[in-house]
């Protein structure tokens, strides 16, 4: 199966494991490749740990 390039954008966690959104707004991301948006997130939340607020396919 074919894979695509996805950003997951997700909530990150302080030292004490509370979610500590960003004060600008601007959410950290990992990005890899998986052969769809959900598994992308799941992939984002087992390498993070954190909550996914967007999945988004990069094309090119």
């Amino acid at each position: 199966m074919a894979t695509r390039r996805y950003r997951c954008y997700y909530t990150p966690r302080d030292a004490h494991g509370h979610l500590n959104p960003s004060d600008t707004g601007a959410a950290p991301f990992v990005q890899f490749h998986a052969t769809s948006a959900t598994q992308a997130a799941d992939i984002a939340h087992r390498i993070t740990g954190c909550p996914v607020l967007d999945t988004v396919r990069i094309e090119g």
